[in-house]
């Protein structure tokens, strides 16, 4: 966790400071007893008293179902009004005399191995915002900055083409810093997987999406698709909704 925090003070020195920011700390984990003791841990430092007087955000602990090529199994998300509110909560966590911190950061460190950080901004949010969807599947792609105003312009065609048939919510941001190639990506949320299959082998889904496929492919270069569930989700300040309205 330490190296995580390092990294993440270096990255987030060229990025936006105003934005709502997303930050993924990923991690392996290498069988269910450690993940059971990081659960554990995790409950623990989020109910403290450090948390409950300094923490404004959610923080979402979940579980890596699918990744392509990806060594990450775990990740926590933070999710605060932004980057120049995380650095503040940052700058607590890291200070030597905490001991939360270290209790917490200790158990992690003994049983999971750090992947790295990624750091995202939202662009925009679309569908119906609520905070019982627990499981998202991830879209990362290339782009030039030159297309990313005719990208909204086709997320929000989009937007419109499933307005009613979509269950969920999805959202465009911007991947800041950790996410080596990658320039944006969308999050799509369900409030199950049986939901997001569901919604896949839907004729609404495809009549709708199929001209949002054709005009991206002009515009970007797609990556590998992650899916990722809550295992928790600890909100303190603010819930995933208030986040993206």
């Amino acid at each position: 966790m330490k190296k995580i925090i390092i990294l993440l003070i270096v990255l987030t020195s060229s990025a936006s400071f105003t934005s709502p920011t997303w930050i993924e700390f990923l991690i392996k984990v290498d069988n269910p007893q450690n993940a059971l003791k990081i659960v554990a841990a995790t409950d623990k430092f989020m109910a403290s008293d450090f948390v409950k007087n300094n923490f404004k955000g959610s923080l979402h602990l979940n579980s890596i179902i699918a990744g392509g090529k990806i060594e990450e199994t775990h990740s926590f998300v933070i999710l605060q009004p932004s980057l120049a509110e995380h650095e503040i909560w940052m700058a607590k966590v890291s200070d030597p005399n905490n001991e939360e911190f270290r209790k917490f950061s200790s158990v992690i460190n003994a049983n999971s191995d750090g992947m790295g950080t990624r750091i995202n901004t939202f662009i925009q949010t679309y569908g119906t915002p609520t905070n019982k969807d627990t499981v998202w599947a991830i879209y990362p792609f290339r782009t030039k900055q030159s297309n990313v105003e005719a990208i909204i312009d086709a997320t929000e065609d989009l937007d419109k083409a499933i307005e009613g048939s979509f269950p969920g919510q999805f959202g465009l941001s911007e991947r800041m810093a950790g996410g080596g190639m990658q320039t944006h990506l969308y999050t799509v949320g369900f409030e199950s997987l049986t939901e997001m299959e569901q919604w896949e082998d839907s004729a609404p889904r495809d009549a709708g999406v199929s001209p949002f496929d054709k005009e991206m492919d002009k515009l970007v270069e797609w990556h590998e698709r992650e899916i990722v569930r809550n295992i928790r989700v600890y909100d303190s300040a603010m819930t995933l909704q208030d986040f993206v309205e």
